[in-house]
């Protein structure tokens, strides 16, 4: 009840122009942020139609190999915790291209792995190395991640606007009552 009378002064006779101007940017605010929910989403959306495009090209213009490490990767390295290291490690490696011959360069393995393991190399359709495609649940997480942070990040700039307008309300509020306390002042001295 009481915030609702906050921001909401109604016809009370001691609540100011300033109350009801604070009232109105809380009320502005809120409401702006709502509206703010379907733009963020209609550009999360589009970052993941994007993404998902991405994806359908790559996947149709790369193919998986398999790779041969020719020599170990450096070791790995083992967390406070005891589990080891998820990092990887460009190490020398041989894989068939698609026309039945072999070729030799760096490929990524997981830290600690030894030669003579295989691993995955995305060739185009040059057959030059590549990064995987992008995979759908990719594109998901950035669409997400697009919209909640777009939505966000307006959120954020609007309640600094609606904080800097408050802390003005406040000081025109503290001017009046300096304002009042002379008059007051002066209307009590005597003559």
């Amino acid at each position: 009840m009481v915030l609702w009378r906050r921001i909401h002064p109604g016809r009370n006779p001691l609540a100011r122009i300033t109350d009801r101007i604070e009232a109105a940017i809380l009320i502005g605010g809120v409401v702006a942020a709502l509206l703010g929910i379907p733009l963020a989403a209609a550009a999360g959306s589009e970052a993941y139609a994007t993404m998902m495009a991405r994806s359908a090209v790559e996947m149709a213009t790369r193919h998986a190999t398999t790779a041969t490490l020719l020599e170990d990767a450096p070791p790995a390295r083992i967390g406070v915790d005891g589990t080891p290291s998820t990092e990887t490690a460009r190490v020398r490696a041989r894989w068939e291209l698609s026309d039945g011959t072999f070729q030799e360069g760096p490929a990524t393995a997981d830290l600690g792995a030894s030669a003579g393991e295989r691993v995955t190399v995305w060739l185009d359709q040059a057959d030059a190395v590549v990064a995987p495609p992008v995979r759908p649940l990719d594109a998901t997480s950035t669409g997400i991640g697009v919209g909640v942070g777009v939505w966000l990040i307006a959120v954020t700039l609007l309640a600094a606007a609606c904080l800097l307008a408050l802390c003005l309300l406040n000081r025109a509020r503290w001017a009046a009552w300096d304002r009042e306390w002379e008059r007051l002042g002066s209307d009590s001295t005597p003559s």
